[in-house]
């Protein structure tokens, strides 16, 4: 073969290999992110806009404060958990933070380490070490030996003979609400009745462990 042709080919040959090395930077350099609980990688989720059924009945992740700022709590999440181990939950002027007693707003920096706090967290998650994932609902200053209140969206709520409700949320979660069941509206002056709960509505529910519905916090659509 001649020299001509030799140096052709490893031209060539160079040029595949620095486009290859190129795309392989490229593809590194990335953030990649899972889907909470799924290990389907971002890509794979829902589109813009679209969340999931899965999304919708994603259980909240509890664990430990490690540490907290403004801008995120660091936690550590036990066994039995959604996710196990650190992660890091950030959190933004969409997160509501709220107080596990009575429902109202809590600041983020009220908020301590070692206190236990359950996340409501969006569908993705970084691959960093440690996972970062956004808060959507974080629920702090829960009573020591207390059942943390839940927050849910309605799937139904339906009225028995008896005057009592049958109130079931998109996770699947069924509870027994009595007609004189004590709703408040989160932060207005607006009177609220049963009645006012509908498919789609968001709550907070505080429940016995008979998923009996003690106090139910309803939030504006």
């Amino acid at each position: 073969m001649s020299r001509k042709n030799n140096k052709t080919i490893t031209a060539i040959g160079m040029a595949a290999f620095m486009t290859a090395t190129g795309v392989l930077t490229a593809m590194a350099a990335q953030s990649p992110t899972i889907v909470a609980g799924s290990g389907m990688s971002q890509s794979g989720a829902a589109g813009p806009g679209v969340q999931s059924p899965e999304a919708q009945e994603q259980a909240p992740i509890w664990g430990t404060i490690i540490s907290v700022d403004n801008g995120s709590i660091d936690m550590e999440c036990p066994s039995g958990n959604v996710f196990e181990g650190e992660v890091i939950v950030n959190i933004s002027g969409d997160t509501l933070i709220l107080d596990g007693e009575n429902g109202y707003p809590v600041e983020a920096k009220d908020l301590q380490a070692g206190e236990t706090v359950y996340a409501y967290i969006g569908p993705a998650m970084t691959m960093s070490l440690p996972p970062q994932t956004n808060g959507e609902v974080i629920i702090g200053k829960i009573p020591a030996d207390a059942k943390a209140p839940e927050y849910i969206t309605a799937k139904s709520m339906t009225a028995n003979a008896d005057g009592s409700w049958t109130l079931v949320s998109t996770a699947g979660t069924e509870y027994a609400v009595s007609a004189d069941c004590r709703i408040m509206p989160y932060l207005t002056r607006q009177i609220v009745s049963l009645e006012d709960v509908e498919q789609g509505s968001n709550l907070l529910v505080w429940s016995n462990d008979q998923n009996q519905a003690q106090k139910l916090v309803l939030f504006a659509r």
